[in-house]
């Protein structure tokens, strides 16, 4: 997929990996100076996912068949929507995770990451100490592994299994003259079709650039924002101002502008957009010298914008801070905003989305349509905890009750051990008191269908993964 489109909608991807369990390591860096100068500043940078998948099953909400992992063995079992099964795979160890794409499952335990394609497998070794990140772009998954104190990175590609060491092809471009580098997870920015990878390296002050299926390796300075197919932006912290920069595969620069510090931004055709951290709208045209302000978003007093996610495939983008939510349109309109009366923990959308949950740590606002900004349900009092592929059906507990909300419509799904909800929002798999297992359907009433009891095949605890 190319960076450029015939209409001038942007294109690319590289937000800041969707939360997990390992949430609060991933965000502990190491404190000295020099890696704040790198990491602290500029990392919520990014380019434009279009037609994300979702580790919860495949494009569209749509599924055929239901996994059901043993976490403690890492056996597999695959269902289809009768409950019959389909294959079964032997364990190869505890599992923490499960993210999917297509009809590949990727297992991650603490010691290694299982590729599971059905007819082979794949095992990737990884650290106690690694965390484990799914990006997800067009018909692709990668995992990014990487310890929350920095050292390597690498890039496993879960459709083929191959593995991108950063650390080892940066030294191995520099011939063995190249530092020991110091990478961190959270500054990875990629392109589009997840074919180019950008990371700050806080040993030597610089951005390192990786391709698949090459070995050639690219060094621009300071810390990344976003790359593209053709484009790579980067970031300079001076006193606090920043110094932005876009530069061509040549390492030619092509804009070079003071900016007020950037907290995100993303590439639209050869061009930056970013919203700095006082919540500026700002376009950084090639062969300026100056960067163009668009719009300001409303920052609360004393707050300050810590991420910005594109959203809506790319035509939105969501303006996160600990105390205030905001959309905007890519000329900067602000489509919707709202502010919490305590700082939260804001979950992290995911670029597919057509509606967006507004909240997180636990106190949700409403589900808003990423269009207009209209709210379209009420999530007063619901603990979040899984999200339809287009972000317009959630569900969560309430009072001890597990509910699934949608703009349509609730139903409540009684108390539970667990409930993981399904890429298309209609659909259930619930663990009950009773140790049963069971996979729920919702009609268009938002009535409960008879209960398909999984409760034979499906093992205690077991994780959940829908696929396409």
């Amino acid at each position: 997929m190319s960076d450029e489109t015939t209409d001038g909608t942007p294109t690319g991807g590289s937000p800041r990996p969707a939360r997990g369990p390992n949430y609060a390591a991933r965000r502990m860096l190491v404190t000295t100076v020099a890696i704040t100068a790198i990491v602290a500043f500029g990392v919520m940078g990014w380019t434009v996912v279009r037609g994300d998948g979702d580790s919860s099953g495949g494009s569209g909400g749509d599924w055929n068949e239901i996994a059901l992992v043993n976490p403690t063995s890492g056996a597999v079992t695959v269902v289809d929507r009768d409950g019959e099964t389909v294959r079964t795979a032997v364990g190869r160890g505890r599992v923490t995770e499960v993210h999917t794409i297509d009809r590949r499952l990727a297992l991650v335990g603490p010691t290694q990451i299982v590729l599971d394609g059905g007819d082979d497998t794949t095992t990737i070794p990884i650290s106690r100490t690694d965390t484990v990140t799914p990006i997800h772009t067009p018909g692709r998954l990668h995992l990014l592994v990487g310890a929350p104190t920095g050292g390597n990175v690498r890039v496993v590609d879960v459709g083929s299994g191959e593995v991108l060491d950063i650390a080892a092809m940066a030294k191995a471009a520099e011939d063995g003259l190249f530092d020991e580098p110091l990478l961190f997870a959270e500054t990875v920015r990629w392109s589009s079709d997840a074919t180019a990878f950008a990371v700050a390296d806080a040993a030597s002050f610089q951005t390192i650039v990786v391709r698949e299926g090459s070995t050639d390796v690219s060094f621009y300075r300071a810390q990344p924002v976003a790359v593209a197919d053709e484009r790579v932006a980067t970031s300079q912290i001076i006193g606090g101002q920043a110094e932005v920069e876009v530069f061509d595969t040549d390492r030619e620069s092509k804009a070079r502008v003071p900016s007020p510090i950037p907290a995100g931004g993303l590439m639209i055709d050869d061009d930056l957009l970013m919203v700095t951290i006082d919540g500026g709208v700002y376009r950084v045209r090639e062969g300026e010298a100056e960067a163009e302000r668009l719009a300001r978003v409303a920052v609360p007093s004393g707050a300050t914008v810590a991420e910005v996610r594109p959203i809506l495939d790319g035509d939105r983008l969501v303006v996160i801070g600990n105390v205030f939510q905001a959309v905007i349109d890519l000329e900067g309109r602000t489509v919707f905003t709202t502010t919490f009366t305590t700082p939260l923990d804001v979950d992290v959308p995911r670029p597919q989305w057509t509606c967006l949950p507004v909240g997180g740590d636990g106190t949700f606002h409403s589900v808003v349509t990423l269009d207009e900004g209209e709210q379209v349900a009420d999530l007063s009092g619901l603990d979040v905890t899984g999200v339809s592929d287009d972000g317009c059906s959630v569900i969560g507990d309430r009072g001890g009750v597990t509910e699934v909300v949608a703009g349509d419509g609730s139903v409540s799904l009684g108390r539970v051990r667990s409930a993981t909800l399904g890429p298309d929002g209609r659909t259930v798999v619930r663990s009950t008191a009773a140790r049963t297992t069971e996979l729920l359907r919702i009609d268009d009433d938002f009535e409960l269908g008879d209960p398909v009891d999984l409760s034979d095949v499906a093992p205690a605890n077991a994780l959940v993964a829908f696929l396409p």
